[in-house]
């Protein structure tokens, strides 16, 4: 279990997270990507209806993702967390999420074990 501590830790980085998801809200499309995996983070997330605001803050938000999961979310606790603060349907947060952990942090790939 998690002490209130790392609790509270664990609740207000989820808070940015969600914060940040906020990207989301609307379609368009922006600079900022810097990689062929960005690239095509983007094209997979848009495949799945997933619109944004800009390039750069949405895959900050991916790797936002990574970060809660090394500091001992799981996958569905922060697909969770990204229902309760965006728009996005429950298949399009769980796709941001595994999509997120492919391209970023593979060695989460058990996160919804």
């Amino acid at each position: 279990m998690f002490s209130t501590f790392a609790r509270t830790a664990l609740v207000t980085t989820m808070s940015g997270l969600a914060l940040g998801l906020a990207a989301f809200a609307s379609a368009g499309t922006a600079s900022a990507i810097t990689s062929q995996t960005d690239t095509a983070f983007l094209s997979e997330i848009a495949d799945e209806g997933i619109s944004y605001d800009s390039a750069s803050a949405v895959i900050g938000n991916a790797h936002q993702v990574c970060s809660e999961l090394k500091a001992g979310a799981s996958g569905t606790d922060i697909g969770g967390d990204i229902l309760a603060h965006t728009d996005l349907t429950t298949r399009q947060a769980a796709a941001f999420v595994v999509m997120s952990i492919d391209y970023y942090c593979p060695q989460y790939t058990d996160a919804f074990a």
